[in-house]
C-alpha cells in the first residue's frame, strides 16, 4: 500500500490535521520525501485540510469533555497545529456556535455541581478553562 492510499484510508476513518498524519505515516515506516509528497498532493486535492480538522476536533472535544478556549487551543497545537491556526480555529467556532457551547458548559457545569459539590466543581471548571457567563446560571 502507497503512503497516498493509507493516507486516504485514514482520512476516510476521520478528519485528521497535516502534523498528526505525517507522523502515523512515516510511523508506519514510509519515507519523509514521499510523506512530504502525499500530502501536499492531499492538500491540494481537497482531501487534508487543518482547517477542516480544527472544527471537526473542537467539536468532538466539545460533545465529550467540554473545554473553554486556551485549554481548546492548547489541544490542537499538541496536535500540531500552530498556535495562530489554533487561536483562529478556536475563536471563530466558539464565536459562531456561542449560544450552543453556552448551553454545553452550563449543562456540564450542572451536572458536575451534582456530582462533585461546589468546590471541587468550580475548580474543574476552572481547570478547564470554562467560565460561565451570567445568563449560564
Amino acid at each position: 500500500m502507497t503512503a497516498y492510499d493509507k493516507a486516504l484510508y485514514l482520512l476516510g476513518m476521520r478528519e485528521h490535521g497535516r502534523r498528526e498524519l505525517e507522523l502515523k505515516l512515516i510511523g508506519k515506516g514510509y519515507d519523509g520525501d514521499e510523506v512530504s509528497q502525499t500530502l501536499d498532493r492531499l492538500e491540494d486535492e481537497g482531501y487534508l485540510s487543518d482547517e477542516r480538522f480544527c472544527e471537526s476536533y473542537i467539536r468532538s472535544r466539545l460533545r465529550r469533555t467540554p473545554e473553554g478556549r486556551s485549554v481548546m487551543v492548547h489541544r490542537l497545537m499538541a496536535k500540531g497545529i500552530t498556535s495562530a491556526q489554533a487561536s483562529s480555529a478556536v475563536a471563530t467556532y466558539y464565536d459562531e456556535h456561542e449560544d450552543e457551547i453556552d448551553g454545553i458548559f452550563r449543562s456540564y457545569a450542572a451536572r458536575l455541581y451534582e456530582q462533585k459539590g461546589e468546590m471541587k466543581a468550580r475548580a474543574t471548571l476552572m481547570r478547564k478553562g470554562i467560565r460561565l457567563t451570567d445568563r449560564s446560571r
